[in-house]
């Protein structure tokens, strides 16, 4: 029996010396598909859509190898460092559609499983804010109503999960802060709105007395 036993717990730590050591060869994958999400987004941002694009399919093909090295080790595949980066992805590539205007990827296009999508697209709505701000600042209104629209649908898409955290992985907070964010935007926009409105009834450079938020 002691003999039996002590096979059976050699063959436990050489799995889980195994497994440990694949863990430490991608946490520095994880930790790499973090940066190029932010770094794709910040392109984005900049419209620097060459480098972006680049960046973009990198990234797609990054989370394409780290799937396949995880492929015999579910476990970490859904533990909880993978299933951010992962998030960061959907996130970015997310932004980059939006701000592209092109269409938005799957989860099984990016290659990312389903809550890490849906918070990756939940926090992608606060980077549609900065566009939808920059566009106000750019005075492209359209640009800005645009972005507010698809903030708003996600909003009331998002709202009608109601599956607990533990399979959402925290949706539901994220989309409590999206509704604030989203009340803001719509109050930024809307004050452009008035003030272009108010704009074209007076002459030029004949806005004194306007509150300081209404002035050119």
């Amino acid at each position: 029996m002691t003999e039996s036993l002590h096979d059976i717990i050699a063959a436990v730590r050489e799995r889980l010396d195994t497994k440990e050591a694949l863990r430490e060869q991608v946490l520095p994958l994880a930790r790499q598909l973090i940066r190029e999400s932010a770094a794709l987004i910040k392109n984005a941002h900049r419209k620097e859509w060459d480098e972006a694009k680049e960046r973009h399919a990198a990234l797609r093909a990054a989370v394409a190898d780290l799937r396949g090295k995880l492929r015999d080790a579910p476990d970490l595949w859904f533990a909880g460092f993978i299933q951010d980066a992962l998030k960061e992805v959907a996130e970015a590539c997310l932004v980059y559609a939006l701000l592209r205007g092109e269409p938005l990827p799957t989860p099984e296009g990016l290659g990312v499983d389903d809550a890490p999508y849906l918070n990756g697209l939940l926090e992608a709505m606060g980077e549609l804010r900065r566009a939808a701000l920059d566009a106000i600042r750019a005075e492209d209104l359209p640009t800005a109503e645009r972005f507010l629209a698809v903030m708003d649908e996600v909003y009331f898409l998002a709202i009608t999960f109601d599956q607990t955290d533990a399979v959402t992985q925290g949706a539901r907070r994220r989309t409590d802060a999206l509704r604030a964010i989203l009340e803001r935007t719509r109050s930024d926009v809307t004050l452009a709105s008035q003030y272009r409105k108010l704009a074209r009834l007076l002459p030029l450079n004949e806005d004194e007395g306007l509150p300081d938020e209404l002035k050119r």
